[in-house]
C-alpha cells in the first residue's frame, strides 16, 4: 500500500505537473503561485514545497520569465527566512530553558525610555550590589541604547542583533529573571527564544479601564501572524504586578501567571518626590521647563493627555476641536500642555505647525516627571488619570466621541470610574467651561476614593517593594537549580 501523502506535501503527480508541464509559463507560474499560497498558509513540510517551487523556478528560467522568476525567488527567500526564524527561536527557547542560570535580570525596553521599566531599571540597579546581582538592560532603539549606556555602558545589550557577541548571547541565556512592562515584542527577532528560559515579572503599564490581553480579541477573519504573536505574549508570567490586591481577579481575566503582587508602580514613585538626576532620563525638558516656568509664574498648567483612536491617526484630534481649547487656554492665561499617545505621536511635528501655542510634548518621552509640574489633568480613557491621582489634583474626563469609540475600539469598564474624579464634558464647549469652574478643591473627596479604591500603597516606595520581588524570584531560580 502506498504511504499516505499529507495534504501540504505535493505528491508526484504534483511534482511531475511543475517539472514536466512544457505547454507554456502560465500553467508554471499558477503552480508555484498555489504552493505560495499553501508556505504561507501552513508551517509544516514547507520544505517539500519550497523544492517543488525550485523545480518550478527552473523550468520559468528556460521560458525566459525573468522578472517573475525573481520575484517568485525572492518571495521564497523570504518564506525561507521565516521559517529559519521560527526554527532558531525555537531551538533558542529549549536552550534557554535549560542554560544553568546565573544571578542576573534583564529588563525589556519599550517604544520609549520610561514607563515603570525605566524605574524599575533603575532601582534595580541602586540595590544591584547590595543584593548581589547583575542587571542588563535589552534597548529598544538605537536612540533607547545610547540613553542607557549613558548611566550603564558595561550591561547593555546592544540593540542592533547583528552587534552581538558570544558573551551577549551567554547574559542572555543565563539570565534568571525577565522583566517587562509590556508584551514581549522587542525588534530582536530571537529575544524571546533567549529569554524564554527567566522567571519573567510583568509590570504592565496602567490600571485600564479597556479590555487588553486575552480579553482584547478580534473576529477570527482577522487573525494574522503578528496578532496571534500578541495573544501569545500574554503570560505565562512568573509574576504580574498590580497596584491592589482586589484586582487579581481582574489581571486573571487578561494575563496567564502564577503570582500576583500588588505592590504599586514604579513610575508613580516620581509623584512623591521632586524629579532630579536618573528621573529626567529621556524627559522633554522644554516641555518640563515650560510648564514648571508657568506654574511658578502663578498660571495654570493644562495637561491633555488622551488615549489614541484606532485608524483615525491625530486627525480626531482636530475634530474634538484641541484648536479651540488650545485658543481659550491661552486667552486665560494659562498653559496647555499636549501629551499624545505613542501610537499617534508620529503626528506631533503637523499639530505643532497648526497650534504653535501649544506645547506638544516630544514623542517617546517619559511623561512622569512632567505630571508633577502641571496643575491639571484632562484626558479620556487613558491609564494616566490613575497615576494622577497620587498628585490629587484636578481631573477633567473628556470624551467628544465616546459612542464611536467604544463602538469601534474597545469595550470600557467604567464601574471602576462609579466615582468620577471630576466632571465629565463631552464637548469643546463643556471642557472649557469645566476648565473655568476648576479649583483644586472640587472632587477633591472622589479623587481621594478612587485612590484608595486603586491603589493599596500611596508611599512612593513601590520600586523598592519590586525589588524585593526580584530579589524573591532569582533565589525561587536557584533553589530549582540546586535542586
Amino acid at each position: 500500500m502506498a504511504a499516505p501523502v499529507h495534504p501540504l506535501t505535493p505528491g508526484p503527480a504534483a511534482q511531475q505537473v511543475i517539472v514536466e508541464d512544457a505547454a507554456g509559463p502560465e500553467p508554471l507560474l499558477a503552480q508555484i503561485r498555489a504552493r505560495l499560497d499553501h508556505l504561507e498558509s501552513f508551517g509544516e513540510r514547507v520544505g517539500v514545497a519550497i523544492d517543488s517551487l525550485v523545480n518550478g523556478i527552473l523550468e520559468l528560467k528556460q521560458l525566459d520569465r525573468v522578472q517573475e522568476v525573481a520575484a517568485l525567488q525572492a518571495k521564497v527567500r523570504e518564506l525561507e527566512q521565516v521559517l529559519s526564524l521560527e526554527r532558531s527561536n525555537r531551538d533558542l527557547a529549549q536552550v534557554s530553558r535549560m542554560h544553568p542560570k546565573a544571578r542576573a535580570i534583564v529588563f525589556v525596553g519599550t517604544t520609549y525610555l520610561g514607563c515603570n521599566v525605566k524605574y524599575a531599571w533603575l532601582a534595580a540597579r541602586a540595590a544591584a550590589g547590595r543584593l548581589g546581582y547583575r542587571c542588563w538592560f535589552l534597548p529598544f532603539s538605537a536612540e533607547q541604547e545610547q540613553q542607557v549606556r549613558g548611566v550603564d555602558r558595561e550591561h547593555c545589550f546592544p540593540h542592533a542583533y547583528t552587534e552581538w557577541s558570544a558573551e551577549h548571547l551567554h547574559a542572555a541565556l543565563s539570565a534568571a529573571v525577565l522583566v517587562t512592562s509590556d508584551h514581549l515584542l522587542n525588534p530582536n527577532p530571537f529575544a524571546a527564544g533567549m529569554l524564554a528560559g527567566a522567571r519573567h515579572v510583568q509590570l504592565w503599564h496602567g490600571v485600564s479601564i479597556k479590555e487588553i490581553g486575552l480579553r482584547n480579541l478580534a473576529p477570527l477573519r482577522q487573525m494574522g501572524p503578528h496578532f496571534a504573536r500578541v495573544l501569545a505574549t500574554c503570560g505565562h508570567y512568573a509574576s504580574m504586578v498590580g497596584t491592589a490586591a482586589r484586582h487579581e481577579a481582574e489581571w486573571r481575566r487578561w494575563f496567564a501567571f502564577e503570582r500576583y503582587a500588588a505592590l504599586g508602580y514604579a513610575r508613580n514613585d516620581v509623584l512623591y518626590r521632586t524629579p532630579e538626576g536618573p528621573d529626567l532620563l529621556n524627559v522633554d525638558m522644554s516641555a518640563y521647563g515650560r510648564a514648571a516656568q508657568a506654574r511658578a509664574g502663578g498660571k495654570r498648567v493644562i495637561l491633555y493627555a488622551p488615549t489614541f483612536r484606532d485608524g483615525k491617526g491625530a486627525r480626531w484630534l482636530l475634530e474634538a476641536g484641541l484648536d479651540r481649547i488650545a485658543g481659550a487656554v491661552a486667552a486665560a492665561g494659562d498653559c496647555l500642555v499636549v501629551n499624545l499617545h505613542p501610537v499617534e505621536a508620529p503626528q506631533v511635528p503637523e499639530l505643532s505647525r497648526l497650534l504653535p501655542g501649544v506645547a506638544f510634548v516630544q514623542p517617546r518621552t517619559d511623561l512622569y516627571p512632567l505630571l508633577t509640574q502641571t496643575s491639571a489633568l484632562v484626558t479620556d480613557y487613558s491609564s494616566v488619570m490613575f497615576d494622577y491621582l497620587h498628585l490629587d489634583r484636578p481631573i477633567v474626563l473628556y470624551r467628544p466621541d465616546h459612542e464611536e469609540y467604544t463602538r469601534r475600539s474597545r469595550k470600557l469598564f467604567d464601574e471602576k470610574l462609579a466615582t468620577l474624579p471630576g466632571p465629565m464634558a463631552n464637548s469643546a464647549d463643556a471642557l472649557l467651561q469645566a476648565l473655568k469652574k476648576l479649583t483644586p478643591e472640587a472632587h477633591a473627596p472622589q479623587r481621594r476614593q478612587l485612590r484608595e479604591q486603586l491603589f493599596d500603597h500611596h508611599d512612593g516606595q513601590s520600586a523598592q517593594r519590586l525589588v524585593e520581588l526580584l530579589a524573591d524570584e532569582l533565589s525561587l531560580v536557584q533553589t530549582a537549580v540546586a535542586n
